[in-house]
């Protein structure tokens, strides 16, 4: 019967030590959110950033996706938060969070090539949390929205 007690208590004890464990990492991302952002709720908002460069794009997203920022950063991503991190964006904030991406076809982009050029914008509960330009081509054109 002691032998069952002891199974019991600890059972409790490493349960309570995860709950316990849970809630801190769940506080820890709710403070870390940026509250304050550039705000990216509607296409009005969304449009406006982007013009907000110079580029003139359509009043709606020619495509709209639901993506999950990975938890753990491969090669790519990295540099992709590379590019994030020049215009003051960081995803590493938002690792496994799922997001909208929203694309704009970039109707004033010179690229020289005939491919459409697009502005992509991630957001997150209505706020930009990270823009990028890119062509559809594969190994095509990735930059920067953000010009400084």
């Amino acid at each position: 019967m002691a032998k069952g007690k002891t199974r019991s208590k600890k059972t409790v004890i490493i349960g309570v030590m995860l709950i316990a464990a849970a809630a801190i990492w769940g506080f820890i991302r709710l403070i870390s959110q940026d509250s304050a952002g550039i705000p990216g709720s509607t296409d009005r908002e969304r449009t406006a950033y982007i013009e907000s460069f110079g580029y003139k794009v359509g009043t709606v997203p020619d495509k709209i996706e639901e993506i999950r920022i990975p938890a753990n950063f491969d090669e790519a991503y990295g540099q992709y938060n590379a590019i994030q991190l020049e215009q003051g964006f960081d995803l590493r904030k938002y690792r496994a969070y799922y997001a909208k991406k929203y694309t704009y076809s970039i109707k004033n982009y010179d690229s020289g090539s005939p491919v459409p050029i697009c502005a992509n914008l991630i957001v997150i509960d209505g706020i930009i949390v990270g823009a990028d330009i890119s062509s559809s081509e594969a190994g095509g054109l990735l930059t920067v929205l953000a010009k400084k």
